[in-house]
C-alpha cells in the first residue's frame, strides 16, 4: 500500500513500506520513492504517495506466438522480484498462438517470485495451434491415417486473475482420412479408389490437410482435404471414401469413413485452473485443467 500523500509522515512510515534493518536511517531510503542518490532526503517531497511496489504494463498489440509473460516482465529493467505487479494486455482483433501442438500460446510460468502479482485482460484471442489432417488410405482397402489433437492455449503455473473479454480456445483436433474402398467390377478386376484426406483443426497456425490417395486399376483417386483456419477447421475431402472435417475453435476433428483414421482430440484452453481467479469468463471454447 502507498504511503499518505498529505499530513506527518515518519521515518518509521517509510520503513514499513520500503522495509530496511532496524535501527532505521534516512541513509537506507537513498533511490527509494523520489528520494535522490545522495545528499538531503526529505520526508515528505521524497515519500509522499509513494510504494515499495513496481507496476509493469505488457501489451500484445499485433499477433504473435508462444509467448511467455515472465520472459517479458524480467526483461524489463524495472522489474524486483517479490514486488511487481505486472498486468498483460491483449488488444482487440490480435491473435496469440502457438507454433506447436506440444506448446502453449501464452504461458505464465512458475518463475514469478511470491509477492508479485500477475493480470491478464484479453480482448482478443488465445488460441492453441490446430491438429494435422490424417491422409487418405491407399487405393483398395488402405485403412484411413488419424488425425493429430489440437494443441493449448494458456498454460498458467503462477497465481494470476484473467479478465477474458473475448476468446480463449484449445486448437482444434484434425479431422481423420477417409479410407481406401472398392469400387465396380470391370473385367474381373475391381476398380480401387483412394481415400479422401480430412480436414486441419483450427488454430492462429492451423492444422494443414490430409492428402488423397490415388486410385488404382482404374479406380478414382480421393481428394485432399483443406487446412484449417484461425476461425474454423478446414473441410474434408469429398472423393471416394470421405475424410473427416477438421475441428474448430475448442472442438474435436471428424472420423473418416470406411475404416478410415479417427479424429483428433480438441485442444485445452487452459492447463493450471487452480492458479487462475476468473474476473471475467468471456469464451472459453476446449477442455481444462
Amino acid at each position: 500500500m502507498a504511503l499518505q500523500s498529505s499530513g506527518a509522515i515518519s521515518l518509521a512510515n517509510i520503513a514499513g513500506e520500503f522495509g530496511g534493518s532496524a535501527p532505521h536511517s534516512l541513509s537506507e531510503y537513498y533511490n527509494q520513492g523520489n528520494a535522490p542518490a545522495s545528499g538531503e532526503i526529505q520526508l515528505a517531497e521524497d515519500f509522499y504517495g509513494t510504494s515499495n511496489r513496481v507496476a509493469i504494463n505488457l501489451t500484445i498489440a499485433s499477433s504473435t506466438q508462444n509467448y511467455n509473460v515472465y520472459t517479458q516482465a524480467a526483461a524489463n529493467a524495472a522489474y524486483a522480484a517479490g514486488t511487481t505487479d505486472v498486468t498483460l494486455t491483449i488488444n482487440s482483433s490480435v491473435l496469440v498462438g502457438s507454433n506447436s501442438t506440444g506448446s502453449y500460446a501464452l504461458t505464465v510460468p512458475s518463475n514469478f517470485t511470491s509477492g508479485d502479482t500477475v493480470s491478464i485482460v484479453n480482448n482478443g484471442v488465445v488460441i492453441g495451434r490446430g491438429g494435422n489432417a490424417g491422409n487418405g488410405g491407399s487405393s483398395g482397402s488402405g485403412a484411413g491415417g488419424n488425425g493429430g489433437a489440437g494443441g493449448p492455449a494458456l498454460f498458467i503455473a503462477f497465481a494470476t486473475s484473467i479478465t477474458n473479454n473475448s476468446t480463449l480456445a484449445g486448437g482444434g483436433g484434425g479431422g481423420g482420412g477417409g479410407a481406401g474402398s472398392l469400387g465396380a467390377y470391370v473385367n474381373k478386376t475391381y476398380r480401387r479408389n483412394g481415400g479422401s484426406g480430412g480436414g486441419g483443426g483450427a488454430g492462429y497456425t492451423a492444422g494443414s490437410g490430409g492428402s488423397g490417395a490415388a486410385g488404382s486399376s482404374g479406380g478414382i483417386p480421393g481428394s485432399n482435404g483443406s487446412a484449417g483456419s484461425s476461425t474454423g477447421g478446414g473441410a474434408r475431402g469429398t472423393n471416394a471414401n470421405d475424410g473427416g472435417n477438421g475441428g474448430g475453435r475448442g472442438a474435436g476433428g471428424g472420423s473418416g469413413v470406411g475404416s478410415g483414421g479417427a479424429g483428433g482430440g480438441a485442444g485445452k484452453y487452459l492447463v493450471g485452473n487452480s492458479n487462475v481467479t476468473w474476473v471475467a469468463n468471456g469464451t472459453r471454447q476446449g477442455g481444462v485443467s
